[in-house]
């Protein structure tokens, strides 16, 4: 049916944020002619009333979530509590225990991703290469990686 295949193929569209869904024609198979993917949104989305609010739902979450308005997001989650099925009601509940929490995320400029995005690279390197002989080999390639200068000292031979 034509509901399935739509929703099939393409499911990554209605995760994407509605306002960075791009103009660009694309020939699609589900809908045998070229369409752009705000118009595979509203087709799909016409199929069904419950998946057209869960959507706008989302896109309202997800708003307010990249736009830092803690407030906002989690009186959304409280009025809609009671509105939604149970596996989304497991998440808002999650998300309502979990509250301070995100909301200091939210509100304060500190994040570690970069620390993070540095701990897996180095992971990446050591399944990459794990041959290496010698440590200095490794950190050098890290370095390298990581576009991080290593200060080179010259050698002083002192005179007795």
């Amino acid at each position: 049916s034509l509901p399935y295949r739509s929703m099939k193929n393409h499911w990554r569209i209605l995760q994407k944020d509605s306002r960075k869904l791009s103009l660009n024609r694309f020939f699609s198979r589900t809908f045998g002619h070229t369409i752009t993917p705000r118009e595979v949104v509203q087709k799909t989305l016409n199929f069904s009333e419950e998946l057209k609010f869960y959507y706008e739902l989302y896109q309202i979450l997800l708003f307010h979530f990249q736009e830092m308005n803690s407030k906002y997001f989690f009186e959304l989650l409280e009025d809609n509590l009671d509105l939604v099925n149970p596996t989304f009601k497991t998440v808002f509940k999650t998300f309502l225990k979990y509250k301070t929490y995100i909301t200091n995320a939210m509100e304060l400029p500190y994040s570690n991703a970069k620390l993070e995005a540095t701990n897996k690279l180095i992971k990446d390197i050591k399944r990459q290469a794990f041959g290496f002989r010698n440590f200095t080999n490794f950190k050098t390639k890290i370095y390298i990686a990581l576009n991080i200068k290593n200060e080179r000292t010259n050698f002083v031979l002192s005179r007795c």
